[in-house]
């Protein structure tokens, strides 16, 4: 349920962006704070809230994934490969204990991509909180400021960008409707699908 309240707040954010990036923009980040979201907005509102909003958005499914991880371990090794089937084989490896290796490389990721399937890896591997948490927060704050002076260096362009996404926001809703309609069908698909693998007695190897 709570996963799939996030993914319905990112559509409702895609959706809206026409509207809402000059009106409304604090309220389109606390709904969707990916990275294009992230760049469209940057330069719209004062900076305390650039970092506020999106710090809490961006970590609001982390503690569920890592908290899955380390309650179910392989279980959610194999509902995380479903859910995320580009991330089959790294998951796999990473938890595996097969590459003692892997360990490092997930410290690293969770400082330069802390997202869902790293989040995942993490409780599985029962990464220290203290660490996770460290790493994911210091990881996201460079990330939301590389994107600040990504934004700052390319504000024109940028400025073009969202006055043409403006001018033409039916349109560009309704393409919106239609993508994140297929989108979302899919999702859910996998959802449903992959929560089989997180019932209690599909992993008697679980511990």
């Amino acid at each position: 349920m709570a996963i799939g309240l996030m993914i319905a707040a990112n559509n409702i954010g895609t959706i809206n962006l026409a509207r809402w990036v000059d009106t409304r923009p604090v309220l389109l980040l606390a709904f969707n704070s990916t990275n294009k979201i992230l760049l469209t907005v940057a330069g719209r509102i004062p900076e305390w809230l650039f970092f506020t909003v999106p710090l809490l958005r961006l970590l609001a499914p982390d503690p569920l994934f890592y908290a899955l991880g380390a309650r179910y371990r392989n279980q959610a090794v194999r509902w995380g490969t479903d859910l995320y089937p580009g991330a089959k084989d790294w998951l796999t490896e990473l938890t595996s204990g097969a590459n003692p290796s892997a360990h490092r490389s997930l410290a690293v990721l969770t400082f330069i991509a802390p997202n869902n399937p790293v989040c995942l890896a993490a409780g599985v591997i029962r990464m220290p909180p203290k660490l996770f948490w460290t790493l994911n927060i210091a990881g996201t704050l460079t990330r939301l400021a590389l994107i600040r002076l990504m934004a700052a260096v390319f504000a024109d362009q940028l400025d073009k960008v969202v006055d043409a996404i403006v001018r033409y926001q039916s349109w560009f809703t309704r393409i919106m409707l239609v993508v994140l309609a297929v989108y979302t069908v899919v999702q859910v698909k996998r959802l449903a699908g992959s929560a089989e693998d997180l019932k209690p007695g599909s992993d008697p190897s679980a511990g």
